[in-house]
């Protein structure tokens, strides 16, 4: 999509109704979560989220996305139309040979709406919360190591809610860092890790950057932590690492994990 000066960025859409609301004092607080309005977005977040997602109906989804969809994820970067977002659904984690499905759930009392007027004309809403992942679907926030964060501007439309930009940001884990072992590799074994790795979701490159391993997969570049000498995490999502050796004392593999739970095996295909 051209971002041109007619399409305004979810940051200066977002702070300048915002800050509009607050000054002229049409909105200064959430609205109850009695409202009906409250209760018409929470019901339009599980049909996204519980449906969409959870059960891959990504139709019923895209039926409440404006064409012209904003994504922004502070991981895996933007997706600039419904088109786009339901595509990489469809590619990623709805595909049909996923091996392990990704679950969402709503943390409830997270969540929050914001009414947005024009001259006192209700025309939209922004709907706050924060929300996990696992691949356990009866996963607990009080068990899970994950949370994030989410703003979603909701619209009305001929007289329908439909989200028109949505910003997935702090992906982080609950463990605090100074709870996480760390330890230093030596480069030779480093080096014995790094290479490109290839997977049935594309491909993956181990380099080695500030005594560490990075991994760069797709629009996603991040340096890794070593928690023992072949076992690296991620340093803000539930994510290990494992680097699997043959007879041979060859890497011929990469095991991901999710929350402990193998996700993929990546196989080495060059050094």
């Amino acid at each position: 999509m051209n971002q041109s000066k007619s399409n305004q960025s979810i940051k200066s859409l977002l702070l300048s109704s915002i800050g509009f609301l607050l000054a002229s004092g049409i909105a200064t607080a959430q609205v109850e979560k009695k409202s009906d309005l409250f209760k018409t977005l929470a019901a339009k977040d599980s049909i996204l989220f519980k449906i969409g997602f959870n059960k891959c109906e990504v139709d019923r989804s895209a039926e409440l996305m404006f064409d012209d969809l904003e994504f922004y994820h502070d991981n895996s970067g933007i997706s600039n139309s419904k088109k786009e977002f339901i595509e990489a659904m469809e590619s990623g984690i709805c595909r049909d040979n996923n091996p392990e499905k990704i679950y969402r759930f709503l943390v409830e009392e997270s969540l929050e709406v914001f009414a947005m007027y024009d001259n006192g004309k209700l025309y939209g809403a922004l709907q706050n919360g924060k929300h996990f992942f696992s691949t356990d679907e009866n996963m607990t926030y009080e068990k899970t190591d994950n949370y994030a964060l989410f703003s979603h501007l909701w619209i009305i439309d001929d007289g329908k809610w439909k989200l028109k930009r949505v910003i997935s940001y702090n992906h982080v884990s609950k463990v605090e860092k100074g709870n996480t072992k760390k330890i230093s590799v030596s480069k030779d074994i480093l080096e014995t890790y790094s290479g490109k790795y290839m997977s049935n979701t594309g491909e993956a490159i181990i380099s080695i950057k500030n005594n560490t391993l990075q991994l760069s997969a797709g629009e996603m570049i991040v340096l890794l932590n070593a928690t023992s000498e072949n076992m690296f995490s991620h340093p803000k999502a539930p994510l290990t690492f494992e680097f699997i050796k043959n007879d041979k004392e060859e890497i011929i593999k990469m095991i991901v994990r999710e929350n402990g739970k193998i996700a993929e095996e990546v196989k080495k295909i060059k050094n």
